[in-house]
């Protein structure tokens, strides 16, 4: 039989949840996870080599110097993809063009020129959506810097005792922090697979990007780890830019690059079964059912936020004893 405390805490979990999924604030929430998961990795660390007070210090250290990396790189990745993305653009529209005269086919562009004019005249046509979109980028920085700062709180509240009789406000506040535990374990194993299953794609497409010598490979490279953060989509999308690159070389190294990329990712979807399954230890078919879902509701921070979320449940449901006909 459950606590009244323990079901209180899970009624707040679903709210939470459902809250997050309703508004989609899921940048809200990957921002506090990502946070707090530095701030919780660190201090375990420390605590291994230093007091607890010095290795909470430390760790808040290490959370500013990560954010600030991030930042750089982020500002860095921009820049490259403004100034490259570009040049492969019209290249390869260029190319795209030739081989379609070659073939006697028309196309609705002649050269990257008219591409970039229907593409402005889309950015006109949808002004109104963009101006929206910059009006909100404001307000969603704001909600992010919130949850960093919620995910600092919670990491130095954590442990503290509180003198006081046993009442239900602590008691509830025990049981929600331990949802919260379980479901940053989740994140960690999602993310620490995620990461460990984009750096081996990147390794394998660095590989063959320096064997045929590709322009602009070092962008490429950073592209496919960074976009490979994101499970499935990344893929889609460092293909689609990789085989776009190739074809300004040749619509054979073109077919090439594209049917490199189809191997290596039918030989990292075995790769992503076992490491994904043994992070988390939930069936690939489960999982991507869950991504897809994710991007429906919340985009980008859903096909990211999914596999936690189906980890949490999984392991919720798994710490619910039954019996009798519960468990029939």
């Amino acid at each position: 039989m459950m606590s009244r405390a323990k079901i209180t805490s899970y009624s707040m979990m679903a709210a939470i949840l459902a809250v997050i999924i309703w508004f989609k604030l899921g940048h809200v929430l990957l921002a506090a996870l990502f946070s707090y998961m530095i701030l919780d990795l660190s201090r375990r660390k420390f605590q291994e080599r230093m007091r607890p007070s010095y290795a909470k210090a430390s760790a808040l250290l290490v959370l500013t110097l990560a954010f600030s990396a991030l930042f750089w790189m982020l500002v860095r990745f921009i820049r490259q993809l403004f100034s490259t993305l570009p040049k492969i653009t019209g290249e390869s529209v260029l190319k795209i063009v030739q081989l379609a005269d070659s073939q006697g086919i028309e196309l609705p562009f002649e050269n990257a020129n008219e591409l970039k004019a229907m593409v402005l005249d889309k950015l006109f046509a949808n002004a109104h959506t963009l101006t929206v979109t910059s009006t909100f980028l404001t307000k969603e920085v704001f909600h992010i810097v919130i949850a960093i700062a919620v995910a600092i709180l919670f990491f130095l509240s954590e442990d503290k005792p509180v003198k006081s009789t046993p009442n239900m406000f602590e008691a509830v506040r025990k049981e929600f922090n331990q949802r919260v535990r379980l479901f940053m374990t989740g994140f960690e194993k999602v993310f620490g697979a995620q990461v460990i299953i984009s750096a081996l794609n990147t390794i394998m497409t660095a590989i063959f990007l320096s064997i045929i010598a590709m322009p602009y490979a070092a962008f490429l490279i950073t592209t496919t780890f960074v976009l490979g953060l994101l499970p499935i989509i990344g893929n889609l999308l460092t293909n689609t830019l990789i085989t776009m690159t190739a074809l300004t070389m040749s619509l054979k190294m073109a077919t090439l690059a594209l049917l490199y990329l189809i191997f290596i990712h039918k030989l990292e979807y075995f790769l992503n079964s076992r490491i994904m399954g043994s992070s988390i230890n939930v069936p690939m078919w489960q999982t991507l059912l869950a991504i897809l879902a994710g991007e429906i509701i919340m985009g980008v921070t859903g096909i990211l936020l999914a596999p936690a979320i189906l980890h949490y449940i999984k392991a919720e449901l798994q710490d619910i004893p039954c019996a009798g006909t519960d468990c029939a």
